[in-house]
């Protein structure tokens, strides 16, 4: 009867299914892309600290890979925050994030796309690790989802993008200034004769510009 239970319990340990162990690491390597500017980074969060991306604001709690000999996935667990047109902060993000399953869990933002490539163990910038105390204080934040505002703001970002572009592309004025010009069509002018010094008038036309003296008879014609 012993046997008999003892080898029921081995075939239910069995079947069991294993539990994957995890490792804790202190950065998640994480990449940002402001969708607006097309602009890509790779940015490395230490876990209980924070940085900035755009108007976003990171901050990763925990971040756990997988063993070599196991089927390798990151698990980092984040909270973003961003501002409204008023300057508010308020959370957009709180949750794990998958590195091998991205859009399982994901940021949705008019702007901003930020997902999870890597847990791993680097040197830290201590300047970016918060305080429990801050850490704290950012669990007290809001969850504003005010579409309305992201939109304006997101509004705002792609009139100052193509304002930008429009400055870089702005096309060269090929047709002549007046200001710098010398002669106008259809307008009179006075300047001073190269034969006797004498003040004269110039009278332009499409067609041909004709300069004459103060009783109006022609000193000098000729076509453009």
């Amino acid at each position: 009867m012993l046997r008999i239970s003892l080898f029921v319990f081995g075939i239910v340990l069995f079947c069991l299914p294993v539990q994957a162990s995890e490792i804790d690491t202190n950065t998640a390597k994480m990449q940002a892309m402001d969708k607006i500017t097309g602009r890509v980074s790779v940015i490395n969060v230490p876990v209980g600290g924070g940085l900035d991306f755009g108007s976003l604001s990171i901050v990763v709690r925990s971040c756990k890979t997988r063993p070599a000999e196991e089927t390798p996935d990151n698990f980092a667990f984040v909270d973003i925050s961003d501002k409204n047109l008023k300057g508010e902060e308020f959370n957009v993000f709180k949750g794990w994030m998958i590195s091998s399953s991205p859009a399982t869990n994901a940021l949705e933002h008019p702007i901003y796309d930020v997902w999870l490539l890597q847990c791993v163990d680097a040197e830290i910038d201590k300047s970016l690790l918060w305080s429990e105390e801050k850490l704290a204080k950012r669990d007290e934040l809001p969850s504003e989802n005010n579409t309305e505002m992201v939109n304006l703001k997101k509004t705002d970002k792609i009139n100052e993008r193509i304002s930008e572009m429009t400055a870089e592309h702005e096309p060269e004025n090929l047709l002549p200034n007046e200001e710098n010009s010398e002669f106008s069509y259809d307008d009179e002018m006075s300047v001073e004769s190269e034969n006797n010094g004498e003040e004269t008038d110039v009278f332009a036309d499409e067609d041909d510009i004709e300069i004459v003296d103060e009783e109006g008879n022609p000193i000098q014609s000729f076509e453009e």
